[in-house]
């Protein structure tokens, strides 16, 4: 699968399963689901929000092989859905900065076991420019999850 072109600088990374037939393991999805991860690049610096399900990690790494470098993985929530390939994602972008509140940073720290270092948490609020692309974290706790958050 190919990313998608959203805006000029901002892409569709995400991944398509057919075959899920389960969220949560209790909501039936007839017609599976879709991971949704998006890369934002500005003119300094790149941030890909959210990962994929680590069943369709080959689908996202495929999306990112031409993609240089990425400055931020931003999380924003830590289910595997969402968090299941920042793992894969530092392998290739080892300098990569993990974006997410402060208790994402303890799961995901727990979940994925991802070095303490590789985090920067973010406050509610808080705004990243890329140059020209700014982005802004707000937190959505118990929208999901107590640590969830958009940007």
């Amino acid at each position: 699968m190919n990313r998608r072109t959203i805006q000029d600088g901002v892409y569709w990374m995400g991944a398509v399963d057919w075959d899920r037939r389960l969220f949560d393991s209790l909501i039936p999805l007839p017609d599976g689901t879709s991971y949704n991860a998006y890369l934002v690049e500005g003119k300094d610096k790149v941030a890909l929000l959210d990962t994929v399900d680590p069943a369709m990690a080959e689908t996202l790494m495929e999306q990112l092989a031409d993609v240089p470098k990425v400055d931020y993985i931003v999380s924003h929530h830590a289910e595997q859905d969402h968090s299941g390939s920042i793992g894969l994602v530092l392998e290739k972008y080892p300098d990569a900065k993990v974006m997410c509140t402060p208790k994402a940073k303890d799961i995901l720290i727990d979940l994925l076991a991802i070095p303490e270092e590789a985090f920067v948490t973010v406050s509610d609020g808080e705004q990243l420019a890329l140059g020209g692309k700014t982005l802004t974290f707000v937190h959505t706790p118990w929208v999901h999850w107590p640590e969830t958050m958009v940007t």
